[in-house]
């Protein structure tokens, strides 16, 4: 894989889980990650302070179960699950269970907060309601029973068998059975199996030499100052601090509450926008009113609408605004049209007020006239300033335009902000068809104010203006000659 590919793939992980755990945005942020291909069972893992993961195996992951995956090695991380195999008996748990128990345990509420489980790991969603502890126990429980059910099943068909057969020959049989067993119980392992804990029992043992260390360093200290039940307690600290169940339902709850303040500044803004301006129908946007601030102003307002559907939709009709915020993923699409004799350097003006209007939101920017031509990711000034019209679009098929085309040519999720960047006259031209009707797209007409297309809304940006965004970018290019 290609590593500047790796680190922006891991980067953009990482923004996505802060953005939906902000409560845990140090563990995320601190975190480690590196490609091992010597894992066990060449997954992902983590040694408590680290993760690793296969790179083949991360290659083959869609979007979605890469950012599973990695959030559920975070979640073991921020909990210390590898550190936590001495029960409040100081007995060790036994390893396999409590993997499992986690495992369990994490991925439920990933899968409450809407992720979704990779395919082949532990999936019991009633562990939603405990805690690892707790889960282990039920865990643990269940295993006594079906080793004792297996026993009296064991003991019913040895009676059976001692009628038919020899001592001899009914050995063999449960020598040969026990084998099939183990190979059965270590077949079923691997296909339960997800990430590898392999890294566990030596990351214990290298905490447990740190701790005696630690001990045996202040222990004239501590004899001094500290009461035995003092001592007692700070041994427990881990057992009683880190609760999973109510760590995941503490950090919806804060998102819930930045939600709704995020909800209401969006509100409060556009109805202070509304006492400002008054929005004309499609095709008569008044010319008075900066086209920054309506586009930033719609732009907000479709985020606020399509988030609260969003969390509606992918939450069975819930209506759990903590799923996603504005924030959240919030990406914008952009069809430049580059009929005609189209300045580049408009262009990249254009971009360059655009960009710091879109906040967090992703962007992504596409040319057509007669043709689409695909779209590109703007990350920073540094890609508007390569950003270039295809050397194609200049061809037999620069003189026209086709915005209906353009507008089918958008990513199909509704969510997405799209902006149609055109001067509006056509050459001669294919508008929307009636279909698309619904579709919100927010036109940005720097020509003909009589550009009525069936969807959407049009911001009419005046000559006056259109001549101010040169000069200001013609400014800032001159600044940074100087500098």
């Amino acid at each position: 894989m290609d590593s500047n590919t790796d680190i922006d793939s891991i980067f953009d992980i990482k923004r996505k889980l802060i953005s939906r755990y902000s409560r845990f945005s140090s563990n995320v942020a601190n975190c480690n990650i590196e490609y091992r291909k010597d894992l066990k069972y060449h997954t992902a893992a983590t040694d408590g302070k680290n993760i690793y993961v296969d790179p083949d195996y991360f290659a083959s992951l869609d979007e979605d179960d890469k950012l599973f995956v990695i959030a559920h090695e975070i979640m073991h991380i921020k909990f210390l699950h590898m550190y936590r195999l001495i029960d409040k008996n100081k007995d060790k748990r036994d390893l396999d269970l409590w993997n499992e128990a986690t495992d369990a345990i994490i991925n439920a509420n990933l899968e409450r907060d809407g992720f979704k489980i990779k395919e082949g790991w532990v999936n019991m969603p009633e562990a939603l309601n405990y805690s690892a502890e707790e889960f282990y126990q039920i865990l643990k429980e269940r295993e006594k029973n079906k080793q004792e059910q297996e026993k009296e099943q064991g003991n019913k068909q040895e009676q059976e068998q001692e009628k038919e057969q020899g001592n001899e020959q009914k050995q063999g049989q449960e020598q040969e059975k026990e084998q099939d067993s183990k190979q059965d119980q270590e077949e079923n392992k691997k296909k339960q199996q997800g990430d590898d804990h392999s890294l566990w029992e030596e990351a214990f043992e290298n905490q447990q030499k740190e701790a005696k260390k630690t001990k045996k360093q202040s222990k004239q200290e501590d004899q001094s100052e500290q009461p035995e039940s003092s001592k007692n307690q700070k041994e427990d600290e881990i057992e009683e601090t880190f609760d999973e169940r109510n760590e995941f339902e503490n950090n919806r709850k804060e998102k819930r509450e930045r939600f709704k303040r995020n909800s209401e500044r969006t509100k409060e803004s556009i109805r202070s926008n509304d006492e400002k301006i008054k929005l004309e129908n499609i095709g008569n946007s008044s010319q008075e009113i900066d086209w920054k601030t309506m586009v930033r102003r719609e732009v907000e307002k479709s985020e606020t609408i399509w988030s609260n559907r969003r969390s509606i939709a992918e939450n069975n009709y819930a209506y759990r605004l903590e799923e996603y915020e504005v924030e959240d993923e919030a990406e914008t699409e952009v069809m430049i049209d580059v009929s005609g004799s189209v300045s580049l350097e408009l262009v990249k003006a254009f971009l360059r007020q655009l960009k710091p209007l879109l906040k967090q939101s992703k962007l992504r920017v596409a040319c057509f006239n007669e043709q689409f031509w695909g779209f590109l990711n703007i990350k920073n000034v540094k890609d508007i300033d390569n950003f270039i019209i295809p050397q194609q679009a200049r061809g037999s098929s620069a003189w026209t335009e086709d915005w209906d085309l353009a507008v089918r040519s958008f990513t199909k999720k509704r969510e997405i902000n799209k902006i149609v960047f055109t001067d509006g006259y056509p050459c001669p031209g294919t508008m929307p068809k009636e279909d698309l009707k619904r579709e919100n797209i927010i036109w940005l007409v720097y020509g003909n104010k009589d550009f009525k297309p069936c969807c959407g809304k049009v911001i009419n940006i005046t000559k006056k203006q259109l001549e101010r965004l040169k000069r200001i970018d013609e400014d800032i290019h001159l600044k940074d000659k100087i500098r």
